[in-house]
């Protein structure tokens, strides 16, 4: 029997990471930068797609049904059908945050998700289920002050800034655990993060498993 195989789409501020899932494997990844423009945009979409029937799509920015109403550091995206540019294939669209919780989530306990990138992406889940929190799809009002922290390579400042600006959200959740991907996330210059911010959370912190294919797999898992 043929496998029913999904392409999963992460759509980044610097990069696109498309995988090809099975259900249980990649079975092949590639990426592209982030183009500049709405026709590099379409273009490189084509690209990385290719001929599969499915395509689910994680974005880092607010979405409605298939359509990607925006994001902030793709100034040229305002409500992009989805659906109507891949006319001839079946599409879902979720927040990046949100799909790489998915493909995270590996118990019941109550689990904060943070992605650290371009931009930041937040998400969380409760007794095995990700939920659906409007809030976590609009920029968190530091991000600003985040990227300059992030560009200073600086851990420990990193982890307390984070500590301090995530507290609210792990009170109003009962948080438990956290997860850490994203590409500011990973790298020698980030190689004690996890601990660094496990320690300033006293929270256990765990880095992504996934690593760079968790969001891309996550939104292949929109059709699961």
């Amino acid at each position: 029997m043929e496998k029913k195989l999904i392409a999963g789409l992460d759509i980044g501020g610097s990069k696109i990471r498309a995988v090809l899932w099975d259900g249980k494997n990649v079975l092949a990844a590639r990426e592209a930068k982030t183009p500049k423009n709405l026709s590099g945009f379409k273009k490189t979409l084509k690209k990385l797609v290719g001929s599969h029937p499915k395509i689910g799509i994680a974005v880092p920015g607010r979405a409605r049904n298939a359509i990607f109403i925006s994001a902030t550091n793709l100034p040229y995206i305002r409500n992009f059908d989805f659906a109507k540019f891949f006319f001839d294939k079946k599409v879902k669209v979720a927040h990046d945050a949100w799909c790489f919780a998915r493909a995270e989530y590996e118990d019941r306990r109550t689990t904060f998700f943070l992605t650290l990138g371009t931009g930041i992406g937040r998400a969380a889940g409760k007794c095995g289920k990700v939920l659906k929190i409007k809030n976590f799809e609009y920029p968190a009002r530091w991000e600003r002050k985040y990227k300059k922290i992030r560009d200073s390579h600086n851990n420990a400042a990193l982890a307390m800034f984070l500590a301090k600006k995530l507290n609210g959200v792990i009170k109003t959740y009962k948080i438990e655990k956290v997860v850490i991907g994203g590409g500011a996330a990973s790298g020698q210059t980030r190689k004690n993060f996890a601990a660094k911010l496990q320690k300033t959370l006293g929270l256990p912190v765990k880095k992504s498993k996934l690593s760079k294919n968790s969001v891309a797999i996550g939104a292949a898992m929109l059709f699961q």
